[in-house]
């Protein structure tokens, strides 16, 4: 007679029963993008008159070239200067708008959960809360009027999957902000938001006066070795996949932005900071709970000749 055994493969009516599938009870995160651009926006109402659906902010502007031409006659003896108004402010008017997100949990899935749900739903919300202010802030800076892109392309339609951002397109945005009176940031540094994808196709170049030419890291291989990210050019570059790309280039190629900003160049209305809110319990026997957020506020160009929005392909797109 053959040997039987008792096993898993060949016992279901014992194994059935008795071997089942685990879990581990310790529940991990997906991952995620740190939200940044937020950490972009330095301008906001100091001193508002009173509440209102919206609120202007002024900038008084300087007197025009042609009146600085003017003063370089110089004067007549005898003949007073004739006095001339003080140039118009200049408006930017911001409209807050109420934003928000809940989640309601039942009674009956946190008694019978094997993990903790009360704690992953506020760090969910509160997340959720972070990245939709990265979307509405790069919803305005979108609106930046300045753009550059490779080969003179006219129009983001244009732009090809070979259109790469190069570091001479870097330098051609500093000269800009520059020429445009734009104040850096800490340091003396323009601020990048980019994304993964653009930036490795701008630390793949190489040559003089590329990201990765050795005597521009003090003749010391050792930084590129780390990966830095780091300063370049006059900007300092922060990653973040959250970056706005969309398939609107020429053939549907993935046009990228990335947004090298100066001081001041997205003003904030802020009537609520944006906080986790612990909704009521509503029902007659207390079995649903909501956790969200909420909040009032809103965004617009403060000062365009602060932002410059890089349009360009990659070549890692498909990654």
């Amino acid at each position: 007679m053959a040997e039987q055994y008792t096993s898993v493969a060949t016992t279901p009516g014992l194994a059935d029963n008795l071997v089942k599938q685990a879990y581990d009870l310790a529940v991990g995160w997906v991952l995620r993008e740190t939200p940044q651009y937020r950490s972009f926006v330095s301008k906001r109402p100091e001193r508002p008159s009173m509440p209102g659906a919206s609120i202007v902010l002024n900038k008084f502007d300087y007197f025009d070239s042609g009146s600085v031409a003017a003063a370089k006659i110089p004067l007549n003896e005898e003949q007073d200067v004739s006095a001339v108004k003080m140039p118009a402010t200049q408006t930017v008017t911001l409209t807050p708008f109420e934003y928000g997100f809940a989640v309601t949990r039942t009674n009956k899935l946190k008694l019978t959960s094997f993990a903790d749900v009360d704690e992953p739903i506020a760090r969910a919300v509160a997340m959720h809360l972070a990245e939709t202010m990265d979307e509405l802030v790069q919803d305005t800076l979108v609106q930046g009027t300045s753009v550059l892109r490779p080969s003179n392309r006219a129009t983001t339609g244009a732009v090809t999957a070979t259109d790469l951002i190069t570091a001479s397109l870097v330098r051609q945005t500093v000269t800009k902000l520059r020429a445009q009176k734009a104040v850096p940031w800490a340091g003396d540094f323009y601020y990048a938001g980019i994304h993964p994808h653009v930036l490795h196709d701008l630390r793949e170049q190489t040559g003089s006066g590329s990201w990765r030419l050795p005597t521009e890291y003090g003749m010391d291989y050792q930084n590129i070795k780390a990966g830095e990210i780091g300063e370049f050019e006059g900007v300092r570059f922060l990653a973040n996949t959250r970056t706005r790309k969309a398939a609107d280039g020429a053939t549907g190629a993935s046009v990228y932005r990335t947004f090298i900003t100066g001081q001041e160049s997205v003003a904030e209305v802020n009537l609520s900071e944006p906080s986790t809110v612990l909704g009521p319990v509503t029902d007659k026997l207390s079995r649903f709970r909501t956790v969200g957020w909420y909040g009032v506020l809103g965004w617009g160009i403060y000062r365009n000749e602060a932002l410059v929005r890089l349009e360009t392909g990659s070549s890692v797109s498909g990654l």
